[in-house]
């Protein structure tokens, strides 16, 4: 079954990454920390783990942000509440 790629548009989006590298958790979720709309699919954009912003969650400001390209991703919900709400379906 192959996997529907859909890109990021708003900042707030819970994705995954589409061909993590070996290094990579492909089961982790994060979070889109910027306005994707006005990069272009190649170009990068910024993302933070999910699980680290939770470890984090005090200070959200430290928590590491990852730069990945913007066609890299796919759009799992589109905001943290639809994501949790996700759990229970």
């Amino acid at each position: 079954m192959q996997l529907s790629i859909i890109t990021p548009k708003t900042e707030g989006q819970i994705c995954k990454i589409v061909n993590p590298l070996p290094d990579e958790n492909p089961e982790d979720v994060y979070i889109v920390m910027e306005d994707p709309s006005v990069f272009d699919e190649d170009e990068n954009i910024y993302i933070v783990n999910l699980k680290d912003l939770q470890r984090n969650v005090h200070s959200p400001s430290i928590t590491p942000q990852v730069s990945i390209a913007k066609n890299e991703l796919t759009v799992i919900a589109e905001n943290l509440e639809e994501y949790i709400k996700s759990w229970n379906d």
